[in-house]
Order: structure tokens, then sequence, then C-alpha cells
């Protein structure tokens, strides 16, 4: 009787201990570490992890001003006609883009040159050293700077078409004092602004990419300038905007346009706290290459930015003012084009 008994309790212990991971898998107490759901489902800790990192919001305006960030760190610069023609007859020309009008391109540009619109400029070859040029300058400035953004190696024509022509029928367009330079009133007395803004909202894509996110950005970007005329008008009337000189300190002290601060484009990123997103901003240099470079880089970052046409140049005609960097037709080559 005593041997069926044990017989009995080794095969109960045994059934016993075979239905153990049984029990486990239909119920019991869960991991203390485990995670259920918005249903009360438990889910693996790793699953909830990645879950949650996709759920994760991407501010557009930071991955933004990191890129512009970057870029300042390593800004397009200028090549002058005489050094591209050079580079021309050498044979070691860049990839040459005219952003002038089809019809003004037809009537003359660079050897080699391919016209685009300021559109189209995320089309072009990532495995390249780019020129661009304008008419004066300016617009392919801005365009240098989305495309730096972008990561490309890019220069551009100092004076564009101008500094290139010296027939009018090719470079159509150019710094003229006679009619673009005016004597309006400066300041030497330095603006500060004490308050303190928020950035601007970024919303141009559903990407969380920041590559996609960059590129979204450019797009938005449009060539925008103000004349000095026009803008004398708008201080006369005190409007509200924000004036930015982007000259050198020692050049803003010697004469500034009324109400403007100053920092240089290299800086631009650590003073947007400065700006007030919600008013226009007008900004210069010399001649309006540094100006549009800020100003596109300012329009990407969701600022109403405009680029004062001609830049100090147009302002003053002041030499103590101006610093004597205006175009100077009497200089330009005159260098062959093609059609």
């Amino acid at each position: 009787m005593k041997a069926w008994i044990k017989i009995a309790v080794a095969i109960s212990l045994f059934i016993l201990l075979a239905a153990l991971p049984l029990l486990s898998a239909c119920g019991g107490d869960k991991d203390d570490g485990a995670i259920e759901d918005d249903n009360g489902i438990v889910v693996d800790d790793e699953e909830e992890e990645v879950e949650e990192e996709e759920e994760e919001e991407v501010d557009e305006f930071d991955v933004v001003k990191d890129a512009v960030d970057e870029y300042l760190s390593d800004i397009a610069s200028n090549l002058k006609a005489d050094d591209l023609y050079m580079m021309i007859v050498e044979d070691n020309a860049p990839y040459i883009v005219s952003l002038r009008s089809a019809e003004d391109y037809a009537k003359g540009h660079i050897p080699g040159a391919n016209n685009i619109t300021f559109g189209q400029l995320t089309t072009l070859p990532e495995d390249e050293e780019i020129l661009v040029y304008c008419y004066t300058g300016q617009s392919a400035s801005m365009a240098a700077a989305l495309l730096g953004v972008l990561d490309y190696d890019v220069q551009n024509l100092l004076h564009g078409m101008s500094s290139w022509s010296t027939d009018p029928a090719v470079y159509v367009s150019r710094f003229d004092p006679a009619s673009h330079q005016g004597d309006y009133s400066v300041e030497t007395t330095a603006n500060t602004i004490t308050d303190t803004f928020d950035f601007p909202e970024l919303e141009n894509t559903a990407s969380s990419d920041a590559d996609d996110i960059v590129e979204a950005a450019v797009k938005t970007v449009t060539t925008k300038y103000i004349t000095a005329a026009d803008l004398q008008i708008k201080i006369a009337e005190d409007e509200d905007m924000t004036i930015i000189s982007v000259r050198s300190a020692d050049d803003y002290a010697a004469g500034h346009i009324p109400g403007a601060i100053n920092f240089g484009l290299s800086s631009l990123a650590d003073n947007l706290g400065k700006i007030n997103p919600d008013a226009p901003v007008y900004v210069y240099c010399y001649t309006g290459h540094s100006a549009a470079q800020a100003v596109a880089l300012l329009n990407m970052l969701g600022y109403d930015a405009y680029s004062l046409k001609f830049g100090m140049c147009s302002w003053s005609s002041d030499a103590a003012v101006n610093m004597g960097k205006c175009f100077d037709a009497t200089t330009v080559q005159g260098y062959d084009v093609e059609t």
C-alpha cells in the first residue's frame, strides 16, 4: 500500500512539473519590467522604444538652423571675372550656371554656361564645382548660399554679368551711380535690441528626414529686394521692421542706415533671437552680395527678409560711408560671350 502511494505521489509531481510551463504561458503574474499598450496587452520593451522613436516629432526649424549654422562656418566666396576667364582659358572651369532669363542668356552668356531658373537649383550635379552668376551678383549670391547649405561646392561671380561684358545689350543691368545711388541720412550711434524673440515655426514637409527638411526649406526661397528709396520711406513712416547691417563693426560705426543693428554674416545664426519673425527684415552690406546670402538663409528659416539693392552703395555716395567698394564699370575688361 505504501509503495502504491509513493508511485501516485511521484506521478502527480511529474504531471505538475510538466504543466508549469503551460500555466506560465497561459497567464500568471507579468514580469516587473513588462509594458502594456493602450489596450492592456503586454508588449516587448524594445518594440515599445521603437514606437516611441517613430512618434517623436522633428522640429523643422532646428534642423534648418543647424544646416545654416554649418554653412556659415564655410561661406561661399565671390570669384572675380578675371579669375574665371583664366580658368576657362586653362580648361579648368567649374560648372557654370547662368540664372539670368532665357532671353538674356540667348543675347550672350559666359562660354560653357548652363541656363536655369532660380527654382531649379536643386537639379544641379552634386559632384561638380559650381559657379553661379546673374546680372549684378546679388541673385546669384542668394543661390550660392542655398547651394552651400545643400553641401554644394559653390562660388558666386562678383558683380555678375556686369563684370564680364562691356556691351549693354549683353550685361543688360548693372549698378549705375547716376540712377542707383542716393544720399540718404546715416547715423553713427549704435543700435541694440534688448528684446528676445521666438523663432518662426516651419511646416514645409511631412518628412522627418533632415535632408528632406533642408531641401524643402530651400525650395521656399525666392529673390526678394528693396530699393534705397523704398526703405527710406519705410523708415520715415516708422514701420515695424528690423534693419540689419552685415558690414564690419568699424564701417558700421562710420555711418549706418538709421535704426540698423550690426552683426557679421558668419554670426547670423547666433543673432536670430534679435529678429522679430512677425515683421519684415531688411539686410544690407556694401554692394549687396553678403546681404543677399543672409536674406536667402533668413527666408529659409521662415523670416520675411529682403536685400537692399546694391547695398550701402545705393544709400550713400560718400566714400567714407560706402567705403569706396561700389561697382566701377571702368574696371571691366570685356570678355567674349557665346550665344
